[in-house]
């Protein structure tokens, strides 16, 4: 075989080669899509929650009931629609609370009320107080309330209105910071 004749046989092999492997993409079956995957949600979702919290005795010491609460992956805060809670005391004592929305930091045992937040305190041998503000801060543990809001607090014969408020619920000590007015009006005696 000459040199000429080689090359134009390698020449057909390679255009054959081409064709053929052409043909066979062209006539294969088109590659299967990737599965389409959901955009994960950067937060946890949960519905129609009662979450309870325990002191170091093991007691009760806040029950908590949403329609919605979510969080961040990795957090210990916890954003919470319309909640609804119940703050239960060693001497008897509860304190019942609701607003539009808050957020509790399980980390530093606090909640933050926001919007139409209602504190009712009810106590044996005491009559019930009922505090209202915009936005209320909520020690757990310690049961201190504290408030830079308008805030207003109703028990039976007596209004008082101020802004700011720093409120130990385990005393039933109330402190109003400035702009305080009020109303009371004395039970009367039974003769």
């Amino acid at each position: 075989m000459t040199p000429e004749r080689t090359r134009l046989w390698m020449l057909v092999l390679g255009a054959t080669t081409l064709a053929s492997y052409g043909l066979i993409r062209w006539l294969a079956p088109p590659a299967a899509e990737p599965a389409a995957q959901r955009v994960a949600r950067q937060d946890n979702e949960i519905r129609n929650v009662e979450m309870r919290v325990y002191d170091a005795a093991g007691q009760p010491n806040l029950v908590l009931v949403s329609p919605l609460i979510t969080s961040p992956r990795r957090g210990d805060e916890y954003l919470i629609a319309a909640p609804v809670f119940d703050v239960l005391s060693a001497d008897g004592g509860r304190w019942n609370g609701r607003s539009s929305s808050g957020r509790l930091d399980v980390a530093k045992d606090r909640m933050w009320l926001q919007d139409d937040v209602v504190l009712q305190g009810v106590k044996a041998k005491r009559e019930p107080v009922t505090i209202r503000s915009e936005r209320i801060e909520f020690g757990i543990e310690e049961r201190l309330a504290s408030s830079d809001e308008a805030v207003e607090i109703v028990s039976t014969g007596s209004e008082i209105r101020g802004v700011g408020l720093r409120a130990d619920l385990k005393k039933d000590h109330f402190v109003l910071r400035s702009q305080v007015e009020g109303e009371y009006v004395p039970k009367r005696k039974r003769s």
